[in-house]
């Protein structure tokens, strides 16, 4: 979150977004959040989330595009967070700030279940899983929506990495750049592109023994089926600390369940791994992007220490994530 957005919340703003929905202050805490303030509050023994998105991040139309997108998912069955409306009927309220800029507030059901553990994890977890996120590829395919999201390319990560990168990082403007171009030649057809969640790690599923929970579609935009599933693999596997052999080992165990699930539900050609590594470098580089942006605090934690030192170098030098062809037992 970049250090103006942060100035912009305050007092006001939350007792404005209480009132419009009624709620109860004793009953309201934050939750964190990373590119948007999020919280949690209770009424009439039913938990819910309450969000707020600044415009310089997403602009009015954008959330209310995303929540068409989320109603539409949980009219046809998906697993997802119900939207809840305000006490004035609204799927999302706008509250002013300062300088023509405001939040942008939305309310949710609270996901069933918790973050996944890893005792949770195993071969039947891996089919469901790639069964649930196949269903949510499916059903883009049919949605015509009112409000439009943006296509992946349209997003301002590029000005984010020039506004926030150290001198010394700036080569990695002209990767991504050139990353960019390669990736919009790519085959957009229906049946490998569309409005997808495109931010699929465990910090936004919840699972309940049975079956998983799709929220915070903040980062939904058009893009390659194939670029949800690199975006699991990066966050199972890419933070992790494993070495590239063990990392290609434990993504081979996973894509084999996953996939299998997967290609119960939706079709996605095999051919599209010949392209995972470059969503992976893609993730890579935006998420070097979004740390510096979050400041000093989050680049000198641990996290953002470990990261930067592990991905900068990799970046520079253009390793891969991993031996796709191995990992998915092509030759």
């Amino acid at each position: 979150m970049e250090k103006n957005i942060k100035d912009a919340m305050n007092d006001s703003v939350i007792a404005k977004a209480i009132l419009i929905y009624d709620i109860d202050k004793s009953k309201f805490k934050s939750i964190g959040g990373f590119e948007n303030f999020v919280y949690e509050y209770e009424k009439d023994n039913i938990e819910y989330i309450l969000r707020f998105v600044h415009s310089t991040h997403r602009v009015f139309n954008l959330v209310i595009a995303e929540i068409e997108f989320i109603d539409y998912l949980y009219n046809s069955g998906a697993n997802v967070s119900r939207v809840v409306k305000s006490s004035n009927g609204n799927v999302s309220e706008k509250i002013d700030t300062e300088n023509e800029e405001y939040f942008t507030v939305t309310s949710f059901v609270k996901a069933k279940g918790t973050f996944v553990k890893i005792e949770d994890i195993n071969e039947a977890f891996n089919y469901k899983f790639g069964k649930a996120v196949g269903k949510l590829h499916l059903l883009t395919k049919t949605f015509n929506p009112k409000f439009k999201r943006n296509h992946w390319y349209e997003e301002d990560f590029i000005d984010i990495g020039r506004r926030n990168l150290k001198k010394k990082d700036l080569y990695m403007i002209d990767k991504a750049v050139d990353l960019i171009e390669k990736l919009k030649k790519l085959p957009m057809d229906i049946n490998s592109y569309g409005l997808i969640h495109t931010d699929l790690h465990f910090g936004n599923i919840y699972y309940d023994g049975d079956d998983f929970t799709f929220f915070d579609f903040d980062d939904s935009s058009y893009k390659h089926f194939i670029s949800d599933i690199a975006i699991i693999i990066f966050y199972r596997f890419g933070l992790s600390g494993f070495k590239d052999s063990e990392k290609e080992d434990k993504t081979n165990v996973f894509l084999k369940d996953f996939c299998e699930g997967y290609l119960s539900i939706n079709n996605l050609d095999y051919s599209w791994f010949d392209h995972i590594n470059d969503f992976l470098k893609l993730r890579e580089l935006i998420l070097y992007f979004v740390i510096h942006a979050a400041g000093e605090e989050l680049l000198e934690s641990n996290f953002g220490k470990r990261y930067i030192g592990f991905y900068e170098d990799r970046i520079k030098n253009d390793v891969p994530f991993f031996d796709y062809k191995k990992a998915i037992n092509q030759k």
